[in-house]
């Protein structure tokens, strides 16, 4: 897997295809690897990147410096050391936000951006959203890494017919250190860009899934309020929409990447 340095720090990335730049985000506790279906399907006509996060997957990092901002600066220097000038970005939660954040940061860089199942805030509002965090924290004070990863997965990858891909997410989420993993989840309560929304020039798509425990309320005003921001959901889909329904997934991204080629 090629990599760059960013401030000292490897930073890994899985590069396919060839056409117009397309990057993808993932998410908290995770890796470029979940992208491999979107990888596979857009690598026909894109030139896909898909970055391991400072202190996530292969790359690197310091706990101590770990920040969303810093996600976004380091996947604006990987573009800078590979010679993209401009890409689409996508991003699914943390990856969402990340997205979010480069796409205020780096405006001239991002042409389009896509953002799945994540907000331009990581508040809790709703009594669901306090319980969600009060359960998250329990689990990191008590819970191995590898118990969290099996209970992740069984949430947001229910029903019989992800088994196999329930343990293929389990063992590469377990592989996590859990002193990163808990920098990564805290660094992501600390976030909020929705001051900088103005500084957002590029077309957006917020794609929610319809059993997302994310409110679908705020991705829609979200969309509505941006000039030139599309809302689309996923119908019987939960959090991880790129794993749990590749096909539809693939389907939305692709019909949206055409409307506003």
């Amino acid at each position: 897997m090629p990599h760059v340095d960013f401030n000292g720090t490897h930073l890994y990335f899985r590069r396919e295809g060839s056409g117009p730049a397309l990057v993808l985000l993932h998410g908290l506790g995770s890796s470029g690897q979940d992208w491999q279906y979107q990888i596979d399907y857009f690598s026909q006509w894109f030139d896909v990147i898909a970055p391991d996060f400072p202190l996530h997957g292969r790359s690197g990092g310091e706990i101590s410096a770990f920040n969303l901002p810093q996600c976004a600066e380091a996947v604006n220097a990987l573009l800078d050391s590979i010679g993209i000038e401009q890409a689409t970005v996508v991003g699914v939660s943390m990856g969402g936000m990340v997205g979010l954040e480069l796409a205020t940061a780096f405006p001239s860089r991002v042409t389009r951006l896509c953002v799945v199942n994540a907000l331009a805030e990581c508040r809790p509002r709703r009594l669901t959203e306090w319980w969600m965090l009060l359960s998250r924290r329990l689990l990191l004070k008590y819970a191995s890494i590898e118990r969290i990863a099996s209970l992740m997965a069984k949430q947001l990858l229910p029903g019989e017919q992800h088994a196999a891909l329930r343990q293929e997410v389990i063992a590469r989420w377990s592989a996590n250190d859990r002193e990163r993993y808990i920098a990564a989840f805290n660094a992501l309560l600390q976030w909020d860009v929705l001051s900088r929304l103005p500084q957002l020039t590029c077309p957006l798509l917020m794609l929610a899934s319809e059993y997302d425990y994310t409110p679908t309320g705020a991705k829609k005003v979200l969309a509505m309020i941006y000039p030139g921001g599309v809302f689309d959901m996923l119908k019987g889909a939960h959090h991880l929409a790129p794993l749990e329904m590749p096909g539809d997934f693939n389907r939305a991204l692709e019909l949206w990447l055409e409307q506003t080629a």
